[in-house]
């Protein structure tokens, strides 16, 4: 199995400016987040290994990278919590709210499901203003995931992210990043390819930012992208009033809902719900 993926680095810090000569200027502060590699994830498996028997497989979830807000909220958020429950919040996020499925209803099926699961999480797992800022948490990937789009000339999956303030910035920063790639993409793809090569990139990031800092029209419809919501997320669930008392109930009236409508991804859903519960073990059990 290969797999790639795609690392941010936050360059909210900083940073050394090099001279062609190899010697450092005056540190300047520059902020913006930058992905510094490639810029899609894919993962190739073999026709072996996708015949293995779903049951007998429990995957270990990627750790989810949205942005640093929603991240530094789900290590917060499962700071003590059973590595079983942590295994399952991420596989949440990968399963049911950014995934590879093709088809609109079959992803948003996924993500009612995934809510629902994240509820059960919250329910079972954790109290008061904790539970509530997971659920927020997790609504706040849910929405990121409906506004997926594929670019019709690389085919690649791609979500708009808000922009991002990091843990401890000021309520007035600007993330760079989000702008350049906004207002001037030709300029973002400059600034990649000089990072890539080991160019002068600081420089282009430094013109970028006396630009737009003058700039009073970027910077309101900054400040009003990052005070929309991402997307949407689907109003009813239909899986809302599944019982939540414990394991083997949840997954029963979770499959009770999947069955009474004659759907194409019921098999899909019911694979997704044992899957939930597989990680939930030895915690949750559905005997």
């Amino acid at each position: 199995m290969k797999v790639q993926s795609t690392t941010p680095f936050d360059l909210n810090a900083y940073t050394h400016s090099q001279q062609r000569t190899g010697q450092a200027n005056q540190p300047t502060m520059i902020t913006g987040k930058f992905d510094l590699s490639h810029d899609t994830d894919t993962v190739e498996i073999s026709n072996a290994s996708r015949q293995l028997a779903s049951l007998d497989i429990v995957n270990h979830s990627a750790v989810y990278f949205g942005t640093v807000q929603i991240n530094e909220s789900l290590e917060r958020l499962l700071k003590g919590q059973s590595s079983e429950v942590k295994e399952t919040v991420y596989g949440i996020i990968q399963s049911n709210l950014i995934t590879d499925v093709t088809e609109g209803d079959g992803r948003s099926a996924l993500l009612e499901l995934g809510l629902t699961q994240a509820q059960y999480i919250a329910n079972n797992y954790m109290k008061g203003d904790q539970a509530t800022e997971f659920m927020n948490t997790i609504r706040q990937i849910g929405a990121i995931s409906t506004t997926r789009t594929i670019n019709p000339e690389t085919k690649q999956i791609q979500y708009d992210t808000p922009p991002q303030r990091p843990v401890g910035a000021p309520e007035d920063y600007v993330d760079l990043h989000y702008m350049m790639r906004k207002f001037q993409p030709q300029t973002y793809d400059k600034l990649q390819d000089a990072i890539v090569n080991n160019k002068d990139w600081s420089s282009i990031l430094q013109n970028f930012a006396k630009q737009a800092s003058k700039n009073q029209a970027w910077i309101k419809e900054y400040h009003e992208d990052a005070a929309r919501a991402a997307g949407n997320l689907p109003i009813p669930n239909r899986f809302e009033r599944a019982d939540m008392t414990n394991p083997s109930s949840f997954v029963h009236s979770v499959k009770e809902t999947i069955t009474r409508t004659v759907s194409p991804y019921n098999k899909l859903l019911i694979d997704n719900i044992e899957a939930f519960i597989r990680k939930l073990k030895p915690e949750g059990n559905t005997a």
